[in-house]
């Protein structure tokens, strides 16, 4: 890789995006609404907006972008119930600006952040053959950008790869997350108590995992576009990553009820495609991932 742009460097993945890629030597391009002074060797923060084409068009030429991973989004789907057009603005808008600020500049390659909403409530097993039928405006959006990214592969020539990513944890992450409200509140010494949930199943993937994801399908060559889904190796209701921790900490008192959240509910996910062409699967476990997450959140907030 020559050079690659991240929206969103910023953001939660695209900070360990960008750590993983200046390691490696690649010259990296953050590109977020927000400025920011923080810089090394091998990355230059971009302050802008993904409106913006020609300030887009710019930075690609000018730091010999050849591929964009695009992960700046408005990010919750609870958040999107409350400001549906701002999602909308910030989620289709924003992709679609960026991907003919590309076309414009000549470049090919995208890896464009999709999610879990788009299924909306499957119980079954679910591939990327799975009726999409999402229940929040962010899910809406996320399907959008991949249609736009079929088009454009269709139309141009582009070469969009649209991840359909599962429920993210792991140290740094800010976003409401109900593991790390209970992690620190066993840390605290106190009771965890939620009424209902704990029937609910989620596929949760350690950021490290999206990260070695996001990177296969942008260092691929041959794969010219596609959607794929990313998880964790397999589905836990909450009651079983709550016995998890209690085996890591037996002190933990945890409380928690039967049933579901408001949120979509899906069965086991197939990861066979991903596996096929990105040569993707999960290395971390969730007891691995609790673990080392556990033991970040000692000393850390987030």
């Amino acid at each position: 890789m020559s050079a690659v742009m991240i929206t969103g460097g910023l953001g939660y993945v695209g900070r360990y995006l960008t750590k993983k890629l200046s390691e490696q030597g690649v010259k990296v391009v953050s590109y977020n609404r927000d400025y920011s002074e923080a810089r090394s060797e091998f990355m230059t923060p971009v302050q802008g907006e993904l409106y913006d084409i020609p300030r887009i068009v710019r930075t690609i030429q000018d730091f010999g972008v050849d591929r964009v991973i695009h992960t700046a989004a408005m990010s919750h789907p609870d958040l999107s119930i409350d400001l549906p057009i701002t999602t909308v603005a910030a989620n289709i808008d924003g992709t679609i600006h960026l991907l003919e600020a590309m076309r414009l500049a000549g470049i090919k390659k995208l890896v464009n952040f999709s999610s879990e909403t788009v299924y909306g409530h499957f119980e079954g097993v679910i591939n990327e053959k799975t009726p999409t039928n999402p229940t929040t405006p962010y899910g809406v959006t996320k399907v959008a950008t991949e249609h736009f990214g079929r088009v454009y592969n269709d139309l141009y020539g582009m070469e969009v790869i649209s991840l359909r990513i599962a429920e993210v944890y792991g140290p740094e992450n800010k976003m409401p997350q109900v593991l790390r409200d209970i992690l620190k509140t066993v840390h605290r010494g106190e009771t965890f108590n939620l009424p209902t949930g704990g029937d609910h199943r989620f596929h949760y993937i350690h950021v490290e995992d999206v990260v070695r994801a996001v990177l296969m399908a942008a260092e691929s060559r041959d794969l010219k576009g596609g959607v794929f889904n990313i998880a964790g190796d397999r589905s836990w209701t909450l009651h079983e990553a709550v016995e998890l921790i209690r085996k890591m900490m037996p002190e933990a008192r945890i409380e928690i009820g039967n049933g579901y959240w408001h949120l979509d509910r899906h069965g086991e996910w197939d990861l066979s495609a991903a596996q096929q062409a990105l040569g993707y699967s999960a290395q971390w476990s969730l007891e691995k991932g609790l673990t080392h997450y556990s033991d970040w959140l000692r000393d850390h907030e987030y």
